[in-house]
């Protein structure tokens, strides 16, 4: 697939001045990077540049890291994808469904009648949701029943369910119990058994849940809008935490990214050894939710994300651990892509038509961000025109 490097170039260095502050972006194909560019500014408020090692909270990027992780485990027949949640964790049988509340703002719950599997957990169709989108769950935090997602513990993994396991999809904290499994399952830390199975041997070096001291410098800067203004967010270097979470808080740098993705385009191997069998790399890029369609996520938290539904136009699958577009998008994107995003609205996608991957990496608040989907839009488009 050709590419046109000074289109790309012309696109990102035209966003980081009317869109947003701070751009990383790549495009690689399974043996090397054909498109590389950073533009615009780590820190607006100090105008330090975008370097190559600069580090960027990676946020929802980090489901497809631990999905690739329960897939080494099912291959090493720990567990099924149709294993089910309660045979490691006995207690997620009394989870009940968030009904809704009453007049004298008393939680109303039902019984579920089924059991969450590990497939499940992988697409978003377990019942969990993300109180950033749930209206219920975040109500459950607003009344102090609940522990918010970002409390850095595992206290708000005792959210009840929305909806039956299995019976519709909405994006939520499933995966953050993946990565609870995957601890059990290995008598390891995430953050260890990352390092050792994933980040070693692709050599993602700077890609962790907390950054030394040492590396803070490197670290981009969280930047919301005010008019045609920036502004920095309040936001502390990512710092040692007792709790990992699957489904998020990793940072990372465009080139570990992308050798994650490039292992991807080249069937589970890397130059070190081979991370997933091709067989589990297949699954993952696959349709695994058939006719439950990803839904439109409406925010109820405006601060930290807008309503979101990506290619409204288009139905959307899940895989194992990605959003799937069921046809062409118009941005260039073919059918059958696998892709995602992270809070700070960083993007990739997965294209296994032309053997490419692309990512783009910006640090801006809500997740969504008008301008942001922008520059995603403009980037697509001047790759594959």
């Amino acid at each position: 697939m050709n590419i046109d490097k000074e289109r790309i170039d012309q696109v990102l260095s035209e966003s980081v001045e009317s869109n947003c502050p701070v751009i990383s972006a790549s495009v690689l194909s399974s043996d090397t990077t054909l498109y590389r560019g950073d533009f615009g500014l780590a820190d607006v408020s100090s105008g330090k540049n975008v370097e190559k090692d600069s580090i960027f909270r990676i946020a929802s990027m980090t489901k497809a890291i631990t999905s690739a992780c329960i897939m080494q485990l099912i291959e090493k027949d720990k567990l099924t994808l149709d294993t089910k949640l309660k045979e490691f964790f006995p207690e997620i049988s009394e989870r009940k469904i968030i009904d809704g509340f009453n007049e004298k703002k008393e939680t109303i719950y039902s019984e579920a009648s089924s059991d969450i599997t590990i497939q499940q957990l992988l697409t978003h169709t377990s019942g969990f949701a993300y109180e950033i989108w749930n209206k219920k769950i975040a109500g459950l935090v607003e009344k102090g029943e609940l522990a918010t997602a970002f409390s850095g513990d595992k206290e708000f993994l005792k959210a009840p369910l929305s909806f039956n396991p299995g019976s519709a999809w909405e994006y939520g904290i499933g995966i953050e119990w993946l990565g609870v499994l995957v601890e059990k399952i290995s008598d390891m830390t995430l953050q260890e058994y990352m390092k050792e199975n994933i980040f070693n041997p692709l050599r993602m070096v700077d890609t962790s849940y907390d950054v030394p001291k040492e590396k803070n410098e490197r670290l981009v800067k969280v930047h919301g809008r005010n008019g045609d203004d920036y502004f920095e967010m309040p936001f502390d270097p990512p710092e040692r935490s007792a709790f990992y979470a699957g489904g998020g808080n990793l940072v990372s740098t465009l080139n570990d990214y992308s050798a994650f993705l490039t292992m991807f385009l080249n069937k589970g191997k890397s130059p070190n050894g081979r991370i997933l069998q091709e067989t589990s790399v297949d699954l993952m890029l696959s349709n695994h939710t058939g006719d439950l369609l990803m839904t439109k996520m409406h925010t109820s938290a405006p601060i930290l994300s807008n309503d979101v539904d990506f290619f409204p136009d288009t139905n959307k699958s899940w895989g194992l651990g990605f959003m799937i577009n069921n046809k062409d998008i118009e941005n260039g994107r073919p059918k059958g892509s696998a892709g995602w995003a992270g809070l700070f609205n960083s993007y990739f996608w997965i294209d296994p038509s032309n053997k490419i991957a692309a990512v783009i990496l910006m640090q801006m608040l809500p997740f969504a961000e008008e301008g942001c989907l922008k520059t995603l839009k403009d980037f697509e488009k001047s790759i594959y025109s």
